[in-house]
């Protein structure tokens, strides 16, 4: 989950790291400092989990901490940890780079004199680690772009771009992942990142060039960060990958290539939409993406906006690729998105082959998305997409996916437009804002306060309302409960044998999900078929829809086993452990997924307070405290499960328990509402609905 507290850990560790950094950055060259604050996170990352780092590489680290905490340079011992960690095979930064160069150099202390105050910052609590390092590194990047006076090289790329880039074109586990123009690795990472969240992302392959010859060092030990072991990503230049334009690999591409770059000799290569304009290599960027795709590849590329208008040979590119049915969408994206420049950006969406991606007979349209006026911007602060408008973009592009016909337009924010319509515009543009039609006429803006205030009246009374219902239902729960003389713990085992006092009916069940050879990546079908319930789609009280990947009904009817019926309860194996959903009639027959358990209670054990039970802290913390795996992705056995203590009070008890637990949940939900209303009426009052528009 994102993390958009400020004030969180991550944003606390990395304020302490930058304030140990920042009074030495005037009066010497920082170019290096980037790649050795993320090597020193790498190297502390590596010691804590490895099981074995080796004991020279320990007694180096640990002398360099030591001589950091007394504020001693420690950039030769820094230097020689680094040094045997990257000769020690489980180290996840492969060569070609010489460790030698991170921390070692002419003046060394003099070079980097902040280290000492770094190293020793890292060690206060709470530690990287624990704070989440993948967050850490995130936050540390952003800071040094936004507060450095160094450059990084290419323009870096923001995490609430590359996040939402992530989200639309939803990377998957076994996927290959291409960044031709990488910079810092943010695509990668954020792709990554939405593996991780639905398995582990050791079955996913990441490559990416980098166009500044700094930065290959940077965007691998930042994806080491991120989980990826031993990236690879080489020094690059624009002319040498066009002159080698594709081999059809990758099933996702993403890019924010250098804009309006001149580049010369592009004339007489295989163009496959058209030779690009020598003053303008961004549709060169596009074709060398597309390219790179394999059959069931998406692309997504960062563009000029002038890009979907520029007139000559970009308009004649921009037919051929629409003839080519490549272009999937476009999204018009805010200005001020990037912290070193202000020029207004699209997103471009594109497809190897678009048929495999929206239903037959659909495929002749594009989508357009005018977002340019989502986002917040503090002052002297870039604009941010946040988690709601990065949802509403990545949700509606899935929609049109499903069924473009079936998606209706959103006047002032989406349309879809067929081929004809566009090519029937000179040129051939593609900027939304020439498609998408204004938000339709409101009422006076007075009388629509109004009925808002009504519909806060009449949700508060509801609100009222479900608050009286739910201390009814907590004062009956308390009076059950204290009936208890005795409330067991019975390991998860003994339910579901039924060998548990009082559970005398039908033993129940216990599994774990399909293996991944079961269902694997190709199984899973873009329109129609059985849901496949993963830990992503496990939501605080059900199941959440919006982007869970189904497979066909022939290939669920092999899975019998594993249908889910009425009844049961759905549980996370990794990740965010505890997280279970009961299964209602909605879910019967949906597929219980490779990341998930099973369980099928005896007629003794209440689903729903089950399910209750493990989203609580007692559940949650023997979770936690008997997982394996990495601080990211915690996994459960199902060996480990079974003895997971239950608290078990009679079945009376549980039923009530379970009654204030479900209207805790309707509570929260009717709170959300009066608080949306609350900010939309905030958000319209002073704009004619108390004072008259001019």
């Amino acid at each position: 989950m994102e993390s958009t507290d400020a004030h969180g850990p991550a944003a606390e560790v990395v304020d302490r790291l930058w304030r140990a950094y920042a009074p030495f950055q005037r009066g010497r060259s920082t170019d290096r400092d980037l790649t050795a604050m993320l090597a020193i996170l790498v190297l502390a990352r590596f010691i804590d989990s490895a099981n074995d780092p080796g004991d020279e590489l320990v007694k180096r680290w640990s002398r360099a901490v030591a001589e950091a905490q007394t504020g001693y340079p420690p950039l030769r011992d820094l230097n020689d940890a680094l040094f045997l960690a990257s000769r020690n095979d489980r180290f996840p930064v492969l060569a070609p780079w010489n460790p030698e160069n991170v921390f070692a150099g002419k003046g060394e202390a003099e070079d980097l004199p902040w280290v000492a105050a770094f190293l020793a910052a890292l060690q206060q609590p709470p530690t990287a680690a624990e704070a989440g390092i993948e967050e850490v590194a995130d936050l540390l990047l952003e800071r040094y772009v936004a507060e450095s006076t160094a450059q990084t090289g290419e323009y870096h790329t923001p995490r609430t771009l590359t996040r939402l880039i992530s989200e639309c074109l939803s990377p998957q586990p076994g996927d290959r992942v291409l960044d031709p123009a990488c910079g810092t690795g943010g695509f990668l990472a954020a792709a990554a990142r939405h593996i991780a969240q639905q398995g582990h992302v050791g079955g996913a392959s990441f490559e990416g060039y980098a166009m500044d010859h700094r930065n290959p060092q940077l965007a691998m030990l930042n994806l080491a960060l991120h989980g990826i072991d031993r990236p690879l990503v080489r020094a690059s230049d624009p002319g040498s990958l066009f002159r080698s334009l594709g081999n059809g690999m990758a099933e996702l591409v993403l890019c924010n290539p250098p804009f309006n770059q001149r580049v010369q000799g592009l004339e007489h290569l295989d163009w496959p939409f058209g030779p690009p304009p020598e003053s303008n290599a961004n549709f060169a960027w596009i074709q060398l993406a597309w390219t790179r795709l394999s059959e069931k590849g998406k692309a997504a590329l960062i563009m000029p906006s002038g890009a979907a208008s520029a007139r000559g040979r970009a308009a004649e590119i921009r037919k051929a690729i629409l003839a080519e049915g490549a272009l999937l969408a476009v999204v018009a994206l805010p200005a001020d998105l990037f912290s070193r420049t202000t020029v207004p950006v699209h997103l471009w969406l594109l497809a190897r082959d678009k048929s495999r991606h929206v239903p037959v007979g659909e495929t002749e349209s594009v989508l357009f998305i005018d977002a340019s006026q989502l986002g917040t911007q503090a002052p002297r602060q870039a604009c941010e997409l946040g988690p709601a408008d990065r949802d509403r973009i990545s949700g509606r592009f899935h929609a049109w996916l499903r069924s473009p016909r079936a998606t209706p337009d959103e006047p002032g924010f989406s349309c879809s437009v067929s081929y004809d319509e566009i090519l029937e515009n000179d040129g051939c543009p593609l900027d939304p804002r020439l498609y998408v039609a204004p938000a339709r006429e409101q009422p006076t803006a007075a009388l629509d306060t109004r009925r808002l205030l009504d519909e806060l009246v009449n949700c508060a009374e509801s609100t009222a309302g479900a608050t009286a219902h739910l201390c009814k239902s907590f004062d009956r729960s308390e009076r059950v409960a204290r009936g208890e003389t005795e409330v067991p713990r019975v390991p998860l085992r003994r339910l579901v044998e039924g060998s548990a006092e009082g559970l005398l009916e039908a033993p129940g069940l216990l599994l774990a999900g399909p293996s991944g050879s079961l269902i694997r990546a190709d199984h899973y079908v873009d329109v129609g078929g059985v849901p496949v319930v993963m830990p992503k789609d496990l939501t605080g009280s059900g199941f959440s829809t919006a982007n869970i990947r189904c497979i066909s009904e022939r290939q669920a009817m092999g899975l019998e086993r594993f249908h889910l019926r009425p009844g049961d309860v759905v549980m996370a194996r990794r990740g965010e452990l505890g997280r279970a959903a009961v299964v209602r009639e909605e879910q019967n027959g949906w597929v219980c997924g490779t990341g998930c358990f099973l369980l099928r209670p005896p007629a003794g054990l209440d689903a729903d307070y089950f399910a209750a039970y493990l989203r609580g802290l007692e559940a949650r913390t023997w979770l936690e405290a008997h997982s394996t795996g990495s601080m990211k992705m915690k996994t459960i056995s199902l060996d480990v499960l079974r003895e997971l203590p239950v608290v078990l009070p009679g079945l009376a008890t549980q039923q009530a328990i379970a009654d204030t637990m479900k209207r805790l949940d309707e509570h929260e939900r009717l709170l959300r509402e009066q608080l949306a209303l609350t900010q939309r009426i905030r958000h319209d009052a002073l704009d004619g609905g108390i004072l008259p528009t001019l």
